[in-house]
């Protein structure tokens, strides 16, 4: 340790503001920078240090000068308030100054001043430090933006789901309603009474398609629109769109003709939603087409692509609607089209499903009167369709014990009459419990179950009624829930159908009689 003296000429001689500490933190050397930055006497030479810093060094000074004794490394303050001439951004560095022996003789205090360089990175740096903590702050900003997004998705989901099954459950009461008369056939003489039914079941097919459309146009916004793909015959699946069609161009008199190929027409895709386009594509034809007026569809292929148009004598489009003929809740002639029914979705739908499938469509018209053409453009595909399998005549069905489950009272007695017509031996219950119970007592051959049950869901009807009989018994879900969520749940559940309300009777028939 230098002697006073040589400490203070040599702490003179520095540019930068220093202090000289002996082991009790007594100053004994400084020059006049270090008086003016560290110090609030002017006279601090033999004092402790404590009695003469400044108040706001006083602290962190006093942990460094015990951090630099005890572990004898250089300690940095920084930052600090202290500004020198120059202007340079400055640190207090406390180093330790050290003997020959290892002990500690003393502590220096001085400020180290960044250089230009330094000063430059510095401020890079707090630069670069501000702008990731705000872009964190807009990344957290944008995640909780995407969480409300996806709980806002998850309960529009919910809210459509619950929606399609309190549309669907009554649309299912009146479809079975009108089944059953016509099973009876108890309009066979009485012309009037066959007009209003024939009204009825057109008007309950016509409900049913706009539910679907509804939740496929929220699907479709939600993104949550699958396809099941495979190898398609486009001709096949046009004229199954014409025979589901041709209730609707009968009852309005159109003339409808087709110009189909004899072979097949592949193209990879979803057949149920390839018959979807055009069904759609024919019933606004249908519903922009005045009485009497003519339908065509035909199917053109190319070497790469499978064309199907379906055109129409009806009102037309003048340009302006030309351009959005495809965009959500569009419609030509607002009056026309409240006769005729619908909110403007099909087309919509077809456009989305019809992208799905890496196709095109475009819509042409000549104007307002002169009738409209849609033309679907679809990639053809080499591989050939899975052969249709002719459907054997329907022999007597075979009697089945049949539980059915399903609160609503009026949907589950016309079923249970319907079932017996056909002879088979029905028992049915609104309770979930109850329902278990039946079906351990009774053991039938098949349960048709509801989901959406008061107090226990048809999900765990199915789980417990599975547990108790095994494999004894087939379980059909009958429900308005119809998105993939409801199958996959169904399918945990112990399922093995599930059917979306109203169901095709046929269709329910050839399940039962696969018990």
């Amino acid at each position: 340790m230098p002697r006073p003296l040589e400490a203070g000429l040599i702490v003179q001689a520095l540019s930068i503001p220093v202090l000289v500490l002996d082991p009790d933190d007594v100053v004994v050397a400084a020059n006049a920078a270090g008086i003016a930055t560290f110090c609030a006497d002017s006279s601090p030479l033999g004092k402790n240090f404590k009695d003469v810093v400044t108040e706001r060094l006083r602290n962190p000074l006093a942990r460094a000068i015990d951090d630099a004794r005890r572990d004898r490394r250089i300690h940095v303050i920084s930052p600090i308030d202290a500004h020198p001439v120059d202007g340079d951004a400055v640190d207090v560095e406390v180093q330790p100054l050290v003997r020959d022996n290892g002990s500690v003789g003393g502590v220096l205090v001085a400020n180290r001043v960044h250089d230009d360089g330094q000063r430059l990175l510095s401020a890079a740096l707090q630069t670069a430090n501000a702008k990731l903590q705000a872009a964190n702050d807009e990344i957290e900003v944008r995640l909780e933006e995407v969480r409300e997004a996806h709980q806002l998705d998850d309960e529009r989901t919910r809210f459509l789901a619950m929606l399609a099954h309190e549309l669907r459950n009554p649309l299912a009461g009146i479809m079975n309603a009108l089944y059953l008369l016509r099973r009876r056939r108890v309009t066979a003489t009485d012309r009037m009474a066959e007009l209003a039914l024939g009204i009825a079941e057109r008007q309950a097919r016509t409900q049913a398609r706009l539910v679907d459309d509804l939740l496929d146009v929220s699907r479709i916004v939600l993104g949550k629109i699958t396809l099941r793909v495979e190898p398609t015959d486009m001709v096949a699946v046009v004229r199954q769109a014409i025979d589901t069609a041709q209730f609707a161009v009968r009852s309005r008199a159109h003339a409808l003709t087709t110009e189909l190929p004899d072979e097949p027409m592949t193209v990879l895709g979803d057949p149920v939603r390839l018959e979807q386009v055009v069904a759609n594509l024919l019933s606004n034809a249908v519903k922009y087409t005045l009485p009497g007026g003519s339908i065509g569809v035909t199917l053109v292929p190319t070497p790469d692509t499978v064309s199907v148009t379906v055109t129409d004598t009806g009102i037309g489009m003048d340009a302006t609607l030309l351009e959005h003929a495809f965009d959500l809740f569009t419609q030509g002639d607002a009056t026309h089209s409240r006769a005729a029914g619908g909110v403007g979705i099909g087309l919509t739908v077809v456009r989305h499903l019809v992208a799905l499938h890496g196709g095109t469509i475009e819509a042409r018209s000549r104007g307002r009167g002169h009738g409209s053409a849609f033309e679907i453009r679809l990639p053809r595909c080499d591989r050939p369709a899975p052969a249709v399998l002719e459907p054997t005549p329907r022999s007597a069905p075979q009697s089945r014990r049949i539980l059915v489950v399903d609160d609503n009272r009026d949907a589950r007695q016309l079923l249970r009459t319907i079932l017996e017509l056909d002879g088979h031996e029905v028992q049915d219950t609104g309770d979930a419990t109850t329902a278990v119970r039946l079906a351990v007592e009774w053991t039938p051959d098949v349960a048709l179950i509801d989901i959406g049950l008061p107090d226990i869901d048809g999900y765990e009807v199915a789980r417990r009624i599975r547990k108790r009989l095994g494999g004894a018994v087939r379980l059909i879900a009958l429900t308005g829930y119809g998105e993939a969520e409801a199958r996959r749940l169904a399918a945990d559940a112990g399922f093995d159908e599930h059917v979306v309300k109203p169901a095709d009777p046929d269709r329910l028939s050839e399940l039962i009689a696969g018990a």
